[in-house]
């Protein structure tokens, strides 16, 4: 009925407004190209291809459902005590996106463990522009983890800073791509 075509033009603007490609590839796709320009054959299981960047593990997930690309990977442990301060700059890195680069922090509820994850539409990438995200997303990621590793609670009053040098800086709050 008319609501399934208007459903279908909604989509089609939001694609448009994101600014997707006129091809959107598909996941399996996408893989394949961007490991051909990497060089690397990119294994997809089950939507999901797990890549090893500078020593980090970036998962890159298919949401099916949201027509989009997950990127997530682990920052680490976060230290047994004296969260607060932690926890309050994470949030505020998490404002605006301020200190993520478009992704967001949070804390794994299966382990606890500090993560970093960014959702991009499917229909916005080509291999060149996914490559570009992912390499955004890495250096957040890498931020982060020097944060958290280098993080001790018993500095009184002292909270982490926030990356801004090694990540990639937003404009009007968008990510330049």
């Amino acid at each position: 009925g008319p609501g399934l075509s208007r459903k279908g033009e909604l989509k089609a603007e939001q694609a448009r407004a994101f600014g997707a490609q006129e091809d959107t590839m598909t996941f399996d796709d996408l893989m394949n190209e961007a490991g051909r320009k990497l060089g690397v054959e990119l294994v997809t299981h089950d939507g999901m291809t797990r890549l090893t960047i500078d020593d980090m593990e970036v998962s890159v997930l298919e949401i099916v459902a949201l027509d989009a690309v997950a990127l997530s990977g682990v920052i680490g442990e976060p230290p047994p005590q004296g969260l607060a301060p932690l926890y309050r700059a994470m949030l505020e890195a998490n404002f605006n996106f301020a200190g993520t680069a478009g992704a967001t922090l949070s804390v794994s509820p299966e382990d606890g463990a500090l993560t970093l994850a960014r959702l991009v539409p499917l229909a916005c990438l080509d291999a060149d522009a996914f490559l570009s995200i992912l390499e955004g997303f890495v250096n957040v990621l890498e931020a982060w983890r020097k944060i958290v590793a280098d993080y001790r609670p018993d500095a009184p009053g002292e909270a982490p800073p926030a990356p801004s040098a090694g990540a990639p800086q937003i404009s009007d709050g968008f990510l330049p791509v």
